[in-house]
């Protein structure tokens, strides 16, 4: 670990989790998205952020924090004054000015980290990641295409992220029938020729091998700038520390603790991405005694903490759309500040691809559990979370924050949970994410409150509402698909698989032979 009086010119490098790649700088990390062995980028010395100095950053304002957490990791890659500019132009849209608002409901506290231009935590870390690959590709002078897979929120928070940028252009996918209206129409309806969306036949992460395999083609991504923003990315999960961070020092301002005392956080979990920038943050030296992992019903993560099994399943349809996710790939990330040792990560992942089960060994297992805990939540279990916290607290969860509401409720850490219980230990408050606006769930919201509370009571932000008048220009909409075909034992199409007819066509796509590509017509196909 590196402490955070070190210089801030010094150089920061990171490194694959497989150990199969060299040692790059902050620039190289991010623009790669994956390491070229597969891995994922971590720091090769994570910052330590000492007491005196979390006392100082609990007085900063949000985009003053996230330049702080980031100038240990950039070190002089982006010049100080550049790196604020960056951080204070990706908060300005914010609806609240404390960014993160945390507010209490019985024993918990819900920060909530949706009130960004998209409604959903992922602006955190797209408005911040966008704008320094930008700096990047500007100063460069190339072009970077961002190569995107969502599961509701990560699509429009990326493509939102881009506009206005000099030098980027992006391609993102979305499983067809598995995202919210307002999530496609956040994507669908944005007219530019910068801006490719399409669909695609499976579940939520059946994109994700044809992804891997296109951004890690070292020829192929050099050629055409390509990088992933999905959390992935280093940018992603760095910046999301930052939340961490802000959450922690509102909960001990509520409480009669001081800066210092751990607290614990439950998070609503699919690829982990989350957890992941926890975690990062936990080792920076964020007093956090243990996250609560909370899950629908595909529970590979409930199924991994708690029985060491990383077990591929099919895709289950949920209310909780977002989180419908079976092979969580930053998992690997997890595994890596859990074993610090390449070869055991490496033989991991390997095993998972060729196999799709992961059975992790006894000592890992153990260290997972000491970390981690976590539940899981029926469609059923999550409404009725989603009823109780508006019939005692006036609150309007989205299916997601309902479900970490209702997973912390089954840990012991829930609205009536006694402060001074043996689960709770030494934290002395516990922190519910929630991570999107409920407006972004119209399904899920008139299931749980009635199409009473819906068509009369809900109330729109400006930018949702106007989607609606919109045309769509992507997308399943204009016909912009990509068919499934013959599946797998467990649902994944055979066109999926490496070399397959969808890497083709993400290939053609990007180098605009393939009809809809960039250089092609936007028009409706």
């Amino acid at each position: 670990l590196l402490t955070t009086s070190r210089a801030r010119v010094d150089a920061m490098r990171f490194v694959s989790t497989r150990g199969g790649a060299p040692r790059v700088g902050w620039e190289d990390a991010i623009c790669a998205g994956y390491a070229v062995d597969g891995g994922l980028y971590v720091p090769e010395s994570v910052p330590t952020v000492t007491l005196p100095t979390l006392q100082e950053w609990s007085s900063l304002t949000f985009s003053e924090l996230v330049c702080r957490i980031l100038e240990l990791y950039v070190g002089d890659e982006i010049p100080h004054r550049d790196l604020q500019d960056i951080c204070d132009a990706s908060f300005a849209e914010w609806a609240v000015p404390e960014v993160v608002p945390v507010k209490k409901m019985g024993a918990v506290y819900v920060a909530e980290l949706f009130h960004g231009p998209t409604l959903a935590f992922k602006d955190f870390g797209q408005q911040v990641l966008c704008r320094m690959l930008d700096f990047f590709a500007v100063k460069q002078n190339r072009d970077i295409t961002l190569v995107v897979s969502t599961t509701g929120d990560t699509g429009p928070a990326a493509i939102r992220a881009t506009a206005g940028s000099r030098r980027l252009r992006i391609l993102c996918t979305y499983p067809k029938g598995q995202v919210s209206r307002l999530q496609e129409l956040q994507m669908t309806t944005v007219d530019a020729p910068s801006v490719r969306v399409f669909a695609f036949e499976g579940g939520g992460d059946d994109m994700d091998g044809p992804i891997k395999q296109i951004t890690t083609d070292v020829k192929f991504a050099k050629q055409h700038g390509l990088t992933s923003v999905n959390s992935i990315n280093l940018g992603r999960v760095t910046v999301q520390t930052a939340h961490f961070f802000w959450s922690y020092f509102r909960a001990v301002e509520h409480t009669d603790a001081t800066i210092g005392d751990p607290i614990a956080i439950v998070i609503p979990t699919g690829a982990m991405g989350n957890i992941a920038a926890g975690e990062l943050a936990r080792t920076m030296g964020l007093p956090i005694s243990k996250f609560c992992a909370c899950v629908n019903s595909n529970d590979i993560t409930h199924r991994v903490i708690s029985r060491g099994e990383f077990w591929k399943a099919p895709i289950v349809r949920t209310l909780s759309e977002a989180i419908n996710i079976q092979v969580p790939y930053n998992f690997e990330r997890l595994l890596h500040f859990a074993s610090s040792d390449p070869a055991v990560v490496r033989s991991a992942m390997e095993q998972m691809a060729s196999t799709g089960k992961l059975s992790v060994s006894p000592v890992l297992h153990a260290t997972l559990q000491a970390r981690y805990s976590s539940a899981v939540v029926t469609d059923s279990e999550m409404l009725s979370t989603m009823r109780e916290a508006r019939a005692r607290y006036g609150y309007v969860a989205d299916p997601h924050c309902a479900i970490a509401l209702a997973g912390a409720q089954k840990i012991g850490l829930g609205f009536d949970s006694d402060p001074h219980s043996a689960t709770r230990g030494a934290a002395v408050a516990v922190v519910v994410l929630a991570t999107a606006h409920p407006c972004k769930f119209e399904e899920a919201v008139r299931v749980g409150l009635g199409d009473q509370f819906w068509d009369h009571e809900m109330v729109l932000p400006s930018t949702a509402a106007a989607l609606h008048t919109l045309p769509e220009v992507g997308g399943l909409a204009a016909g912009r698909l990509f068919v499934a075909g013959a599946t797998d034992s467990v649902g994944v199409p055979l066109d999926a698989a490496p070399g397959g007819k969808w890497e083709h066509r993400l290939r053609g796509l990007i180098a605009g032979t393939e009809a809809g590509g960039f250089g092609q017509a936007s028009a409706k196909l």
